[in-house]
């Protein structure tokens, strides 16, 4: 089936050589978001992994150990630079605690060499590269991935992953926003999940914890299609707006599902993974089968609550978390939009300024003049809504 126009328009990319663009936005003080779930956010995050000149000409190899998978080294250069460790943590855990407390039948184990750059053999010049999750069977151990944010306040988001699965049944792609308990019943997610033995045009939407005295709580989650039944081994923009009194998630600008039950709380980070347990979630995938969730861009929009990680004490600052002071505009004089008339992917447009001094426009889209216009933002911005 054809792409309507209206999809293609929510997923056109353009090409940027810059491996992250991480903050486009510094002529902005907040950030807006549309749809229903609109809202404005102090900091904006661009991850853009379309066009990294450094990445190896071939993917790495299977590593058929469980202890040299856990143990692996980076799988180049580009996971040992400070571009990289600032932002990500790749994971090394393995689940041999804890399989007596579940369901689980084979031994997961987290590998570095899992987490890589790859090259595209897709004929589409928009992008010549992308991240890569992988995950694959051996006899005695499924090796996984997953890769965790540095950042652990994040309080209330609007997070987009531009994103195609692919490969074997048995296998669940996972991004989201996490807050660990060792009470399982406490922990705190607001999940997109795709299950590579569903139908292909299926994707899972949970506030977690999903589970009331142990029982499944159908309130907290969302089985859906993608809109016009889009396969999730194409590329697809995943959008997670985690707000405070709702989670709701939007496949390529169509919104797919809406929950109000457990909604999380409390500042969180957020990760992205691609793993199989054997379990009864994932299903349990044949020996020396593979699948792979591999990711062109992430770009998020946010608040923040605490101290960047969790090793400090928590600071609370308020429901709507801490308004940062910008470079040179405080408070929210100059808005910029990261949906509405971004002619750059990843770039913010500014869509008010009442300073004067930033240009109406779009930051990086080659315009020959720019429009000097200051316009007032009406009212007072509650940050997290409209």
């Amino acid at each position: 089936m054809a792409l309507p126009s209206s999809i293609l328009a929510a997923i056109l990319l353009f090409s940027s050589p810059a491996f992250a663009q991480k903050d486009n936005g510094d002529a902005c003080s907040c950030f807006r978001t549309n749809a229903t779930s609109a809202g404005y956010f102090t900091n904006h995050r661009f991850f853009d992994y379309r066009n990294v000149a450094s990445a190896p000409t071939a993917v790495p190899s299977i590593i058929t150990n469980a202890t040299n998978s856990s143990n692996a080294y980076a799988t180049s250069d580009f996971f040992v630079n400070t571009d990289w460790t600032k932002d990500w943590t790749t994971q090394k855990w393995n689940n041999s605690d804890s399989m007596s407390q579940g369901d689980a039948t084979v031994l997961m184990v987290n590998s570095p060499n899992n987490v890589y750059i790859e090259r595209s053999t897709d004929n589409d010049p928009t992008y010549s590269t992308f991240l890569t999750l992988r995950t694959y069977r051996q006899p005695g151990f499924q090796s996984v991935a997953q890769i965790d944010s540095v950042q652990q306040n994040f309080h209330y988001v609007s997070a987009r992953f531009f994103a195609r699965v692919t490969g074997s049944p048995g296998a669940c792609a996972g991004m989201f926003t996490y807050l660990a308990n060792n009470d399982g019943n406490k922990v705190q997610e607001a999940d997109i999940e795709i299950l590579t033995k569903d139908p292909r045009n299926r994707v899972q939407y949970t506030n977690q914890p999903s589970l009331k005295n142990g029982n499944a709580q159908a309130q907290a989650t969302v089985n859906s299609s993608n809109p016009f039944h889009r396969d999730w081994t194409l590329w697809n923009v995943y959008r997670v707006d985690w707000m405070p009194k709702s989670t709701t998630w939007y496949v390529n600008g169509q919104k797919v599902a809406d929950i109000s039950y457990q909604v999380p709380k409390d500042p969180a980070s957020i990760l992205v993974n691609m793993w199989s347990d054997g379990g009864s979630w994932t299903g349990n995938m044949s020996t020396f089968d593979q699948a792979y969730l591999q990711i062109q861009w992430m770009e998020l929009a946010y608040n923040t609550s605490g101290p960047y990680t969790t090793n400090a004490k928590r600071d609370e600052h308020g429901s709507f978390g801490v308004l940062e002071k910008r470079k040179g505009t405080p408070g929210c004089q100059v808005v910029c939009a990261i949906d509405e008339k971004v002619n750059v992917t990843g770039t913010p447009a500014v869509l008010y300024n009442s300073t004067g001094t930033a240009p109406l426009g779009w930051k990086g889209e080659g315009m020959k003049s720019m429009v000097w216009i200051p316009l007032f933002l009406a009212g007072g911005a509650v940050f997290g809504y409209l």
